[in-house]
């Protein structure tokens, strides 16, 4: 009689991304994203807290990140849901902010800088993210080439990231 391992569970991976823009620039937080710790350009965000709901954490991250204070979401970006080794099962949402209010100035110490970029100049620099993951849904939404709301579904092995679905 084999006896059967118990699973222990594994903590799931709830992230936000805000997208505030200014006329036609949008604003973009510089952190240590690369392979190998590089500071890239990225969405402002962060992880969901226990207890939090997504539109609290998403004040919560952008204060943290940009030091503006935000209203809430007005609509959603994107939403990924990506399946690694390290964190399997974790869903990614981004949500676009119109409401915000003082002065971009980052609070947390992973945040090397935060600034608003014209709109090609930020997909130029979002398109510079090592992961596909990360890069992908931003550029498509941002470039008007993914409709807003669009669902994308990633397999992640090892340096090998696959889109599985997108709709």
């Amino acid at each position: 009689m084999m006896v059967e391992e118990s699973k222990i569970p594994v903590p799931r991976v709830q992230l936000v991304m805000g997208i505030l823009r200014r006329g036609d620039e949008v604003l973009l937080v510089r952190e240590g994203l690369g392979a190998g710790g590089e500071l890239l350009w990225s969405l402002p965000g962060g992880g969901i807290e226990d207890g939090e709901l997504m539109h609290e954490a998403l004040r919560r991250e952008m204060r943290e990140e940009t030091g503006l204070r935000v209203g809430d979401p007005v609509r959603t970006a994107f939403l990924m849901h990506i399946d690694s080794e390290r964190y399997p099962s974790a869903v990614a949402v981004a949500f676009e902010i119109n409401q915000w209010s003082g002065h971009v100035a980052p609070q947390d110490g992973d945040i090397e800088q935060a600034a608003f970029f014209p709109l090609p100049d930020a997909l130029r620099l979002l398109g510079e993210l090592d992961s596909a993951t990360q890069r992908e849904p931003v550029v498509g939404y941002l470039s008007g080439h993914v409709a807003p709301g669009t669902t994308w579904l990633y397999r992640n092995r090892g340096t090998d990231e696959t889109l599985v679905a997108r709709w």
